[in-house]
């Protein structure tokens, strides 16, 4: 998306920043945890394992996908109109 959105500079940079990260397993706790979240929030799985994960690990989720607007532990950042 990077790639697409930018240029091949970017997306390198964005590649370096994801290799600092911790990778994390989705366990059986985890998947629970998602699979509430998922279905108190109606937000599809993907997004809640994203939140589940950030609230174990007490992580702050910065994103411009609506799913977050209302979800504690992320910061939802409406995207700006193209031009």
């Amino acid at each position: 998306m990077v790639l697409r959105e930018k240029d091949e500079g970017a997306a390198i940079r964005a590649i370096a920043l994801m290799r600092q990260g911790t990778v994390v397993d989705l366990d059986q706790d985890l998947t629970i945890q998602a699979a509430k979240l998922s279905m108190d929030y109606k937000v599809p799985m993907a997004d809640s394992i994203i939140i589940a994960t950030a609230r174990r690990y007490d992580a702050t989720i910065w994103t411009q996908d609506e799913d977050f607007e209302r979800l504690s532990g992320a910061n939802y950042f409406k995207k700006a109109a193209k031009h």
